[in-house]
């Protein structure tokens, strides 16, 4: 078993870690990150309805079938054509968007006239989906540290329509500075990426603890300046596209053991690991979720959604 994990590239150390988290599962979840995901998208109702977009594409021999949790999102099973070449593509009228991250828009339900912030924004996916669910009117406050990366979520926004986001050229850490109190905050946390090895499979042997250390420091921080500046009954929706318990089941049994907050269910995906390597953890945990490759045809993913007390 380890040796299957070690020929797919694996490095000793998650290869092992791998395997003590799902046993026999882990080669088919391994096995499951070496094909491509199916491309999915996502309408844009600020510019067209579900229905009148379904039918333009099927007139152009496009198939596709529904995301079980995102009423706007579909993913292709007949692409005669690239997609991204067709007028709606280039008109905004749909965005390429991998199935697992509409989710936690879905999950954070943003409503129209609310103050909400995106703690990493770029490129925009999950930005231009909550603007959409907001039907523009509200506001977004929307962060990220990368200039190259901004630029692109500015091109994206504007080709989608979007007009109630702001974008800001600086670390969300600094997020206190607005003075803001916010309704609802998304925290698409950094982190190893994991559960991204289909597109980036060096990560399956150029990731170290070390990494995986860092990001969840990194993810605390954040977590705690979301809370600080989160209304009393506000939501905070915290996600990564990493398969460690570190950066996921751990970070949220220290938000509980450290805010005053309670862990909303979510209908979707697989419930949270709550004795990961033997370390027993709250059964609140399983309120959160995880995707895999194996079951859901997405890349790995966790979602939790926190209401601040």
């Amino acid at each position: 078993m380890l040796q299957k994990l070690f020929s797919l590239g694996y490095s000793k150390t998650f290869a092992e870690r791998y395997y003590q988290l799902w046993g026999e599962r882990a080669l088919a979840i391994a096995e499951a990150m070496e094909r491509p995901l199916p491309r999915c998208f996502r309408v844009n109702t600020l510019r067209i309805e579900v229905p009148k977009l379904t039918k333009l594409l099927n007139k152009k021999g496009f198939q596709f079938r529904r995301v079980p949790w995102a009423r706007e999102g579909f993913c292709l099973t007949r692409e005669p054509f690239s997609i991204t070449s067709t007028p709606e593509y280039l008109s905004g009228l749909l965005y390429i968007q991998e199935a697992s991250s509409m989710y936690p828009p879905v999950a954070l339900d943003p409503k129209p006239g609310e103050v909400v912030a995106d703690m990493a924004a770029a490129p925009g996916g999950k930005t231009s989906y909550m603007a959409q669910l907001m039907k523009n009117e509200g506001i977004i406050y929307a962060f990220d540290v990368g200039e190259e990366r901004l630029k692109e979520t500015r091109l994206n926004l504007s080709r989608l329509g979007v007009t109630n986001t702001v974008l800001i050229h600086k670390s969300s850490l600094h997020i206190g500075e607005l003075g803001v109190e916010f309704d609802k905050i998304l925290l698409d946390a950094p982190c190893t990426g994991s559960g991204t090895i289909h597109k980036n499979p060096e990560r399956k042997s150029n990731r170290t603890m070390e990494d995986i250390k860092f990001c969840q420091g990194l993810q605390m921080q954040m977590i705690k300046v979301a809370l600080e500046n989160l209304k009393p009954g506000g939501i905070l929706v915290y996600s990564t596209c990493s398969l460690e318990p570190e950066e996921n089941e751990f970070v949220i049994q220290w938000v509980l053991d450290s805010f005053d907050v309670e862990l909303l269910p979510l209908r979707y995906g697989e419930p949270a690991l709550t004795a990961p390597f033997g370390v027993e953890l709250s059964d609140e945990i399983k309120k959160a979720r995880r995707f895999y490759p194996d079951r859901h045809g997405t890349s790995g993913f966790f979602v939790a959604k926190l209401r601040k007390l």
